[in-house]
């Protein structure tokens, strides 16, 4: 068998999909993609890269597949449901899952995959949609050692740091308890901020002032760029939109803690602030 990879599926073209195929085919990966969505298919047709028109067509062209799309339902559709991953993958094809789901999906999949002859790659990735377009995103790994080594080159051309949390599974709940200090540190520099301009602090001033100190933090530092784009996903959404990210994220951190036995007050606080839709009033104006 051949253990070099040189055709890459990704499934999901949002925020990070889009740029990590961008950078598969900059270092030389043919890459097979697939969306809903007509227009980030066109832009990477006219990059080179092969339009697919289901998730199935995509692990036809395949030697490894990236799937970086929403949450669960997404995830499983795609994988597992109708013209999805599991109708056409070859056997020895590789299975990296980059979003962050909880360990559980994950589990299921790699069990429904293994009767194929597919081996799943627990990759939850960090970093957003600034280290995906950089190709330096951080990946929480959980996979079995050989199966990392032969899918390592193409985690290597979206990626700058990779740790090893452990089997399958492992790099979900890594990524879920990174998650709660990220979503924590968002929340704690809002209400920084909310307490400092009200007391007639320049909201300019404020952040130079805690970038010097204890309180600097990487969320701080991405704030000028990402902290419109963590505010708006904190908005209150309507009952039938999808939940956005952070959002997302603190319901699977507490329904694993929840399971474990494991009490996280704050965490528990901060769902509640951010289902309720009043974080973005603690909010620096200028940015």
């Amino acid at each position: 068998m051949n253990n070099t990879i040189k055709r890459v599926g990704v499934i999901g073209l949002g925020t990070m999909g889009k740029p990590i195929a961008e950078n598969l085919l900059k270092k030389g990966y043919t890459v097979a993609a697939y969306d809903v969505r007509e227009e980030p298919l066109n832009e990477l047709r006219a990059r080179g890269a092969v339009g697919c028109s289901s998730p199935g067509e995509v692990a036809q062209e395949s030697e490894a597949i990236i799937s970086i799309v929403l949450d669960r339902a997404q995830t499983e559709s795609v994988v597992l449901g109708p013209r999805g991953v599991i109708e056409s993958i070859k056997p020895q094809t590789l299975l990296i899952v980059g979003s962050t789901l909880g360990p559980e999906p994950v589990l299921k999949i790699a069990a429904a995959l293994a009767a194929k002859d597919v081996e799943v790659i627990d990759a939850p990735m960090s970093g957003g949609y600034v280290a995906a377009r950089q190709g330096t995103l951080s990946l929480m790994i959980g996979a079995d050692p050989k199966t990392l080594e032969r899918g390592m080159p193409v985690l290597s051309a979206i990626a700058g740091e990779m740790t090893v949390a452990g089997g399958v599974g492992a790099g979900q709940t890594a990524k879920l308890a990174h998650n709660l200090v990220f979503a924590l540190n968002v929340f704690s520099l809002l209400e920084g901020l909310s307490l400092g301009i009200a007391g007639g602090v320049d909201p300019a001033v404020l952040k130079q002032i805690f970038s010097q100190g204890t309180a600097n933090s990487a969320v701080l530092q991405l704030w000028s760029e990402l902290g419109p784009r963590w505010k708006n996903m904190l908005k209150r959404t309507d009952p039938e939109a999808p939940v956005p990210n952070i959002r997302k994220d603190l319901h699977l951190i507490l329904d694993l803690a929840r399971e474990l036995g494991v009490p996280l007050y704050q965490g528990t606080q901060a769902s509640l602030i951010g289902d309720a839709g009043v974080a973005t009033g603690h909010a620096d104006a200028l940015t």
